[in-house]
């Protein structure tokens, strides 16, 4: 399969003909909507969203993907990763579309986020619209804060504060980013999360 990081922006349209990951770096130095949709149009053709971040003091995201299955066999993953600093939010929709002609489909949505601060605010809506038989379709969706023994630890070893919570949102991506199957891909999502 091949890794295919997309270049930020407000909305984006694929209908993938052959395996693919498509990679997205939320934008880490402003606010903005995204929709992000793939429209499988092509028997037999298995795709998975990677889309991770995370939001600085007072930054906000509204992210919707989607992936619409039009033709039979076809799989889709959608991964949604972000990690929330002090008065940051995420408003994230994730839409998994089947037809009625797209029998034997399988498409999974999977949102993480990982609070650092204080004040902020996230709202996950899973949507799933089925209209044929004999698919698999189903999401799932964790909230998690960073907990002070962690930080304490890494402080103890001499890491400032700071310094300890960037090690442990690292943590939190490396999972994710360990499944993007492209080296160099791999490389600029991480420089990305780092920002």
């Amino acid at each position: 399969m091949k890794s295919l990081l997309l270049k930020q922006n407000k909305n984006i349209s694929i209908s993938p003909v052959e395996d693919t990951q498509y990679v997205y770096v939320l934008p880490g130095d402003s606010t903005g909507v995204t929709n992000l949709e793939l429209s499988f149009e092509k028997e037999g053709v298995n795709c998975e969203i990677i889309v991770l971040g995370k939001m600085h003091e007072g930054q906000s995201i509204e992210l919707t993907t989607t992936s619409r299955h039009l033709v039979p066999n076809t799989s889709c993953v959608t991964n949604y990763f972000v990690a929330l600093e002090d008065s940051s939010s995420s408003n994230y929709v994730g839409k998994i579309i089947i037809a009625k002609k797209a029998f034997q489909t399988n498409s999974y949505l999977n949102n993480k986020t990982l609070v650092i601060g204080e004040g902020t605010k996230n709202i996950t809506r899973p949507i799933l619209e089925i209209e044929a038989d004999d698919v698999k379709a189903s999401h799932g969706a964790t909230t998690g804060r960073v907990r002070e023994s962690d930080v304490y630890y890494l402080r103890s070893r001499g890491l400032t504060k700071k310094e300890a919570e960037e090690i442990i949102v690292e943590g939190f991506f490396e999972s994710l980013v360990a499944k993007i199957e492209d080296g160099d891909v791999r490389e600029k999502v991480l420089t990305g999360v780092k920002s």
